[in-house]
């Protein structure tokens, strides 16, 4: 199966091919080594690379947290929405064309955002308490007005814990994108550089570890990289 750089899954096993290959070159060479723009040399690429590795391994994390949360929340819309149909069927039994069952309102899609699922859940909870200053309103379950509200507030932190994760996993993310960036931009000065300084014909230069599948290789990659390439230009004069 081809690899490329610019897909988070194979970004991995790529940077620690050119860690292998990094450490080999500097061998070949006196001082630092090879060291590209900004004095970023063989370990600032493994801080990366590690700092990497860790993103990954948080966003695994993050989205067992989310998927957890989305489960639980899942679960809440349910069980509220089956305690408003049974005190539907209740209302409509006890107080038939009465201004407390025509006031109902339709239940919730369990699919829907917050806003819109809870407006009719609030809505029940009001004719609740309008209907209990007749005769308290108690399902067999034993749920009263007070049991209901305070399932409102579980089900409005349900709502908060979900979306909290949502946006951990979304920063984390991005986190991982920029820094992917950061080590693809890197990846491609390395190589250039290399191939500057041992020549196209090296062993050193064969040993490279490609960074977009082989058959796109003899012409220009993609977009992306042709971008980037530019970018290793002047890491070349510091080994000059």
């Amino acid at each position: 199966m081809r690899q490329t750089i610019l897909d988070l899954s194979d970004a991995k096993g790529i940077f620690d091919r050119i860690l292998s290959h990094w450490t080999t070159a500097n061998l070949g060479l006196t001082g630092a080594g090879i060291v590209l723009k900004g004095d970023f040399d063989r370990n600032a690429f493994l801080n990366k690379a590690v700092e990497f590795d860790h993103l990954s391994e948080e966003i695994e994390r993050i989205t067992e947290t989310r998927d957890k949360a989305s489960a639980q929340l899942t679960l809440y819309k349910e069980n509220m929405r089956s305690t408003m149909q049974r005190f539907a069927y209740l209302v409509r039994g006890l107080y038939p064309d009465s201004d407390f069952s025509k006031g109902l309102p339709a239940l919730p899609d369990t699919r829907s955002n917050e806003a819109r699922y809870m407006a009719p859940v609030e809505r029940t909870l009001m004719i609740w308490r309008h209907a209990n200053r007749v005769r308290p309103l108690i399902l067999p379950d034993g749920t009263d007005v007070e049991a209901f509200a305070a399932g409102i507030q579980v089900l409005r932190q349900a709502f908060k814990a979900r979306d909290k994760a949502f946006a951990q996993e979304r920063q984390i993310r991005a986190e991982r994108r920029r820094l992917h960036q950061v080590l693809i931009d890197r990846a491609v000065q390395y190589r250039q550089v290399v191939l500057g300084v041992f020549g196209d014909d090296h062993a050193l230069a064969f040993s490279l570890p490609p960074l977009w599948p082989k058959q796109d290789r003899k012409k220009k990659p993609t977009r992306r990289l042709e971008v980037i390439e530019n970018i290793a230009e002047p890491a070349r004069a510091l080994l000059a």
